[in-house]
């Protein structure tokens, strides 16, 4: 099957005008002006006109399973505050609202041109369950607590259980050492290990409150005084930022994606440009906190890689059906946050740049002879607009998208050779 549109955005730094790309099964065949990609005898043409063609949307965090909590939470005085409502909240869902949530959270994704999510699973076996109930490609990390040392073997034993159930369903699946706060320097070392042995990527929330960074720096604060109230031993905290606390723990796997990195030091940047770390940033999350400005400019320069992610609605506020999970929402708040940034770059950050987090840069984030076939598909609104900039800006969902070569939703006219 062939595509043409009016403008096909590849990948960064390459936009097609009036192009053409063949889609051959789950994955994308040639790719170019429409009068270079040249129809088969019978193979089929789908002439969208006035529209944008660009990868589907690679985004680097989520946690699925509370997109039920949409308005139910509330910053609080601290983050510590939010945690201990998030706690108490999710011990009153069931099983099938957390699965519901999940179902709704991948179609709110979808909807809005997501083909790819890089999931946080926090309930054994749920991905499992749900996984043939969505086209969406969800790659999901394993959910570890566990900061008790007679829980690391526990913690090393569900890692490896759940991986082998879940990586036959997966392109990727790893393994998700909840927080410093939440997990022992042993733990993170052994499942960062594990991570290594097995060749899969791990995902941690590091430095993401003021409450985290005085729990490491300082040996005080809400969240410090909260977890040794629960029984956390204190031993490993006062030594440094938490982004040292997690290298000195060995624990950055081979592959690693440190979720929000919103308070750094001096010496954080150069261990986040440690080849394999990738660094994914939470507009929309980070905003609600308000939590300090990202320090965006001073992580490229160091060579960092970025990616853009929705985090949750259970740190969004306002009613879920109005914002939603949406990268198009996380992109304008970096556009606007960050207004020297292009929009080229953005949406790197929301496709390919993820795409690499995740080890799959040759084969999503980015429309190539041989990557999946993960493409949507907006309206040309402005002939004369910057396709980047119409990407960037483009609000609510998108008209069409093909996940591995199928299409989850489109009503395109076929044209006849």
């Amino acid at each position: 099957m062939i595509l043409r549109a009016k403008a096909i955005w590849a990948r960064k730094g390459r936009v097609i005008t009036d192009g053409a790309l063949q889609v051959c099964g789950d994955k994308i065949g040639r790719l170019g002006r429409r009068d270079e990609v040249v129809p088969d005898q019978g193979e089929p043409v789908i002439d969208i006109g006035e529209s944008i063609v660009f990868p589907a949307f690679v985004n680097a965090h989520c946690h699925l399973d509370y997109t039920g909590l949409a308005g139910e939470l509330t910053p609080g005085k601290s983050f510590t505050d939010w945690v201990k409502q998030i706690v108490e909240v999710k011990r009153t869902l069931t099983q099938e609202e957390h699965e519901l949530a999940w179902l709704a959270g991948a179609w709110m994704l979808m909807q809005t041109g997501c083909g790819t999510v890089a999931n946080i699973e926090s309930i054994p076996g749920m991905f499992a369950r749900l996984a043939n109930q969505t086209p969406l490609q969800v790659c999901p990390f394993t959910e570890i607590i566990g900061y008790n040392e007679d829980e690391a073997c526990e913690a090393l034993e569900l890692a490896r259980r759940e991986l082998s159930c879940n990586e036959p369903l997966a392109l990727v699946a790893g393994i998700s050492p909840h927080a410093p706060y939440t997990t022992t320097p042993e733990s993170l070392s052994a499942l960062a290990g594990l991570a290594d042995e097995l060749n899969v990527p791990t995902a941690i929330h590091v430095s993401e409150s003021m409450d985290e960074w005085r729990m490491f720096t300082d040996s005080g604060g809400a969240l410090f005084d909260s977890m040794r109230a629960l029984g956390r031993p204190s031993s490993d905290c006062g030594l440094g930022t938490p982004v040292e606390h997690v290298s000195r723990s060995q624990g950055l796997a081979k592959r690693t994606l440190v979720i929000h990195a919103n308070q750094l030091g001096e010496s954080d940047y150069g261990l986040l440009a440690k080849p394999g770390v990738s660094v994914v940033h939470c507009p929309g999350s980070h905003a609600w906190f308000g939590h300090e400005r990202f320090e965006y400019e001073r992580l490229a320069k160091a060579g960092v890689n970025i990616c853009l992610g929705t985090d949750s609605l259970a740190s969004s506020g306002g009613n879920g059906s109005a914002q939603g999970l949406t990268m198009f929402n996380e992109m304008k708040r970096f556009s606007n946050q960050y207004p020297e940034v292009s929009s080229d770059e953005i949406i790197g950050m929301a496709t390919w740049n993820g795409a690499a987090a995740l080890g799959l840069r040759d084969v999503l984030g980015q429309l190539i002879e041989g990557a999946f076939a993960n493409l949507a598909i907006i309206p040309l609104t402005n002939p004369l607009a910057d396709v980047s900039d119409l990407i960037v800006n483009h609000a609510g969902p998108v008209g069409s998208l093909m996940i591995a070569g199928k299409r989850v939703f489109s009503c395109p006219k076929t044209i006849a050779n």
